[in-house]
């Protein structure tokens, strides 16, 4: 079991230590943490890696439990995120496998961050055709802090992971690998099965 906090999309280390493990179990109530990967992921663009970020009520300077953190709606950071995610990836190998329910799930307007992020992580694991069970933990959960796993990695050095994964991104020629992307880059580029062997 892994218990760990709700990603964006998260890096390939993130996944890397799902894929050992049969349960993972997301903490619902830690506090918010600015420059995190809670709402935020890196993509891999012409230009080099570009940082999308879910803005959140309140602005990110604060320690509001995750579980009260709502997404902030005033800009249309969701059509603007799609939008990076399409322009960027339209010519990756398996990316027409995945373009159809990515937009679906953008295209729901959810309320609270959490849902959000579950949203995701479901939607990743269904994509990898990973074994792994997703729980979130609440009052009933017995589980001690001390167990908690945190991702070493964060928007300002995810660069800088020891698991060396390399594989073909869309734009290698121009701006070299860029090592550690979010878990979308992978699967655009190898496909879900591809993907969930490498990291494992």
């Amino acid at each position: 079991m892994v218990y760990t906090d709700l990603h964006y999309f998260g890096c390939l280390s993130y996944y890397h230590v799902f894929a050992a493990h049969e349960q993972i179990v997301f903490d619902s109530k830690t506090a918010f943490s600015k420059m995190s990967f809670k709402n935020r992921m890196v993509i891999a663009t012409a230009q080099g890696p570009l940082h999308l970020t879910i803005p959140i009520v309140g602005g990110r300077d604060q320690k509001t439990p995750m579980n009260a953190i709502q997404i902030a709606y005033d800009s249309p950071w969701r059509t603007q995120h799609y939008k990076a995610i399409y322009i960027n990836y339209k010519r990756a190998p398996y990316f027409e496998y995945y373009v159809d329910s990515l937009e679906q799930l953008y295209s729901i307007e959810y309320l609270y961050l959490n849902d959000f992020l579950l949203a995701t992580q479901n939607w990743t694991k269904v994509h990898l055709k990973a074994k792994w069970f997703i729980d979130i933990a609440n009052e009933q959960t017995s589980i001690q802090q001390s167990l908690k796993w945190l991702d070493p990695m964060k928007p300002n050095n995810f660069e800088t992971s020891t698991n060396q994964f390399k594989y073909q991104q869309v734009f290698d020629s121009s701006t070299g690998f860029i090592q550690n992307a979010c878990i979308l880059d992978a699967l655009f580029a190898l496909g879900g099965k591809q993907v969930l062997a490498m990291i494992s």
